[in-house]
């Protein structure tokens, strides 16, 4: 953790204790197995995420941890709290070289609605003093994200309808 700060470790059960909460809601027309395949990667779907590196032996499941590099936001130290294969994927920040919070942490819980597999973000925080000026462009920011990271995850996890290739023989 090398540069980075100590964060605040948040429990699946601090969720609701964390002055700083996001959340989003989408449909994508995929399989939450292929949704939740992607999960492990953000730097492949995920806007502004310049890389991801799985930084234990294991590379998935509770306890792994990954270093991910956002662009204009830093790095962050992250560890597995949830994995749950098809339904859920949940990590607390470790560390980070980001002056916005003090503990962070993010649910991504998939579940089966018809033919389409509806993502749940939830995105928790405590603030730093800087943080919590900048609440309300970053919930603007997340929204964004949120929306070019399923379209992205559409792309990727999505379902090929042949009605939409039309010049194909």
């Amino acid at each position: 953790m090398r540069g980075m700060r100590s964060m605040t470790a948040v429990e699946l059960d601090d969720f609701g204790e964390q002055p700083f909460r996001f959340t989003a809601t989408a449909k994508l027309d995929a399989d939450p197995l292929a949704v939740f395949a992607e999960l492990a990667d953000p730097s492949l779907w995920f806007p502004l995420m310049r890389r991801s590196v799985w930084k234990t032996g294991a590379t998935s499941g509770v306890g792994a941890e990954r270093e991910v590099d956002m662009m204009s936001f830093g790095k962050f130290r992250e560890r597995m709290i949830a994995w749950d294969q098809g339904q859920r994927v949940a990590f607390t920040m470790l560390a980070t070289t980001s002056p916005l919070v003090e503990a962070m942490a993010e649910d991504w819980q998939l579940s089966r609605e018809d033919i389409f597999t509806r993502i749940d973000w939830i995105v928790v925080a405590t603030p730093t003093r800087l943080g919590r000026i900048a609440t309300l462009p970053l919930r603007g920011i997340l929204r964004m994200m949120f929306v070019r990271a399923c379209g992205n995850l559409q792309k990727r996890a999505g379902t090929f309808r042949p009605e939409r290739a039309k010049d194909v023989s």
